[in-house]
C-alpha cells in the first residue's frame, strides 16, 4: 500500500532518530569503555607500584643499633623506588659463603648488628643504603669489658661511638682502640666490647698510663657514625705485648697478621714506623721513671680502679636487691 508523504516524512524521521541515538548510545559506550580501561590501567599501574617496605617506628639517631622487630615496622605503599632498595628481614640475617642462613645452637638464625648511618624520624621508609653492618659481631674471642681510668666526654651517652686514644705529656697523641660502640655509660665507667688483641692492647696503654705523669687516656666520640670511617689505631705496643699478641691461640691469624703489619709500616706517609715510634718516642719516657716508680704507679692506678669498681658494684646491688638477680638461687 503506497504510503502518502506525511506518513514517508514520520516513517523518514523516525529511522534518522533511531540512527542518532545508535551513534549516541554507541559513542557513549565505547567511551564508558574506553574510562573503564583507563580507570584498570590506572589502578595496575598504581597496584605495580605497591611495595612492602619497612618503615621506622621511633625516631632513630645516626649509629643507633637497629632491630628489624623493635625498630622497624612492615608498610604496604605506592612508591617509585627501585625494588633492589627494599629492606627485608633477610638483609639482617647471617649466611653463610653458599648463601645458606646461619644458626646458632638453639636453631636460631643468627643475626647480623645493624646500623643507620643517618637520622631518621619516626614513619621513614627505610631503604639498603640507609642500613649498614657495623662489623662488630659477636666471635668466639669477644668480650664485654668495663673500664673506669677513661676520660669520658661529658655529654657521652649510651650507644655513642668513640675512639679510646693516648696522649703523653710530650703532645704525642696515639688512637688505642677504634670507632667501639659504647654499650652503657655511667659517670665514670664504660662497656664496650673487645677481641682478645684489643684488650690486651688496651692493657698495655692503660699500664702506661698509670706510669707516664701528665699522660691521660680518653674517649673522642664520632659526629655521624653512620657515615664516618673508623680511624687506624696508631698506638704502638711495645715488643712483649707484640710477642703476647703473635704467640696468644686465643687471637685469630688474620689478627695477628694486621697487628704485625700495622706495628711494621709506615705511618700515614711519613717514615716512621709504629715499632720505631716505640722506640723514639715512648721508651724514652719510660725509661726516665725508676722501675721503683713504675710499679708504685701501677700499684696506685689499679688500686684507684678497684675502688672504683667496687663503689659501682655496690650502687648496682642495691639497684638489683629484691629483684631475683643476686644472691643465692633458692
Amino acid at each position: 500500500m503506497p504510503m502518502n508523504p506525511m506518513q514517508r516524512r514520520a516513517r523518514n524521521s523516525f529511522l534518522i532518530g533511531f540512527l542518532v541515538s545508535l551513534i549516541i548510545m554507541t559513542v557513549v559506550v565505547l567511551f564508558l569503555l574506553y574510562r573503564i580501561k583507563m580507570i584498570d590501567e590506572a589502578r595496575q599501574a598504581l597496584e605495580a607500584l605497591q611495595r612492602t617496605v619497612m618503615v621506622a617506628n621511633r625516631d632513630i639517631e645516626s649509629g643507633q643499633i637497629i632491630s628489624i622487630e623493635e625498630d622497624l615496622s612492615s608498610e604496604t605503599v605506592q612508591t617509585t623506588m627501585d625494588v633492589t632498595q627494599i629492606v627485608s628481614t633477610e638483609d639482617f640475617e647471617v649466611t653463610d659463603d653458599n648463601g645458606d642462613y646461619v644458626f646458632n645452637e638453639d636453631g636460631e638464625k643468627v643475626k647480623k648488628e645493624m646500623m643507620l648511618k643517618i637520622n631518621v624520624p619516626k614513619g621513614t621508609m627505610i631503604t639498603k643504603d640507609m642500613i649498614v653492618e657495623t662489623g662488630d659481631q659477636t666471635e668466639k674471642d669477644i668480650r664485654i669489658q668495663e673500664y673506669n681510668m677513661i676520660l669520658l666526654p661529658s655529654q657521652l651517652k649510651n650507644g655513642s661511638y668513640v675512639d679510646i686514644r693516648l696522649q703523653l705529656p710530650s703532645g704525642e697523641d696515639y688512637i688505642v682502640l677504634s670507632k667501639k660502640r659504647v654499650m652503657l655509660t655511667t659517670n665514670t665507667s664504660i662497656w664496650i666490647k673487645l677481641s682478645e688483641e684489643e684488650i690486651i692492647m688496651m692493657t698495655n696503654a692503660i699500664v702506661e698510663s698509670y706510669i707516664i705523669p701528665g699522660s691521660k687516656l680518653y674517649a673522642l666520640e664520632y659526629v655521624e657514625p653512620g657515615i664516618q670511617e673508623p680511624a687506624i689505631p696508631t698506638y704502638p705496643v711495645n715488643v712483649n705485648i707484640m710477642n703476647l699478641i703473635q704467640t696468644n691461640p686465643n687471637i685469630v691469624q688474620d689478627a695477628r697478621q694486621a697487628i704485625w703489619d700495622r706495628y711494621n709500616s709506615q705511618l700515614n706517609g711519613l717514615s716512621t714506623t709504629q715499632a720505631q715510634q716505640r722506640v723514639q718516642t715512648i721508651n724514652p719516657q719510660l725509661d726516665v721513671i725508676d722501675n721503683n716508680t713504675q710499679t708504685s704507679s701501677v700499684q696506685s692506678g689499679n688500686k684507684e680502679e678497684a675502688t672504683k669498681v667496687q663503689t659501682a658494684r655496690e650502687e648496682y646491688i642495691k639497684l638489683l636487691e629484691g629483684t631475683g638477680r643476686i644472691g643465692v638461687e633458692q
